[in-house]
């Protein structure tokens, strides 16, 4: 019951955070559209491209991981495949997930601090447009969230239904 609930959980968040993440990569093909007709025909410009672009691919970037991991589509080293017996992958297999899952708490303990100080102080950032930065550390901090959740999800899958395979495509 548990492990199917986490399962659910974690199919949900990653595909909230790959569905943002694709609607930010519209966005910002149109903002950046938008610029070069701006600039090119109007002698205008928005003035915050590059910053809110560049928001945008951080956010994007945080809010894909945990889809990535659920799909199995990250850079891996496959060496688990050569070890020895089936207890042995599982074992290395939550070890890894086990480590990355602590790495990731401390990353976003410490993301889900500067969030909150960020917000408390109605930060800004240093430029024309004066964005609340807390926008930013939000986007990030649940991102690592979602990977959390995907990454114990894993943990879960790896113990009950052993190392699943990795996706491949071509050669």
């Amino acid at each position: 019951m548990v492990r199917r609930g986490m399962y659910a959980a974690s199919a949900i968040c990653s595909g909230i955070g790959i569905w943002v993440s694709a609607g930010l990569l519209i966005y910002m093909v149109i903002h950046v559209n938008l610029e070069i007709i701006l600039r090119s025909f109007f002698n205008s410009s928005t003035s915050s491209m590059s910053e809110f672009t560049g928001y945008a691919m951080g956010a994007m970037t945080y809010l894909s991981i945990a889809h990535t991991l659920k799909a199995r589509k990250h850079v891996r080293v496959s060496l688990i495949k050569a070890l020895p017996g089936k207890r042995l992958a599982v074992a290395v297999e939550v070890f890894c997930l086990t480590a990355t899952f602590v790495v990731i708490a401390f990353v976003a303990r410490n993301i889900w601090t500067i969030l909150s100080r960020d917000f408390t102080r109605g930060s800004v950032s240093p430029t024309l447009m004066q964005t609340p930065t807390w926008y930013i550390d939000a986007a990030v901090c649940t991102g690592l969230v979602f990977l959390l959740l995907q990454l114990f999800s894993s943990v879960l899958e790896a113990i009950y239904d052993g190392v699943p395979e990795d996706a491949v495509e071509g050669d």
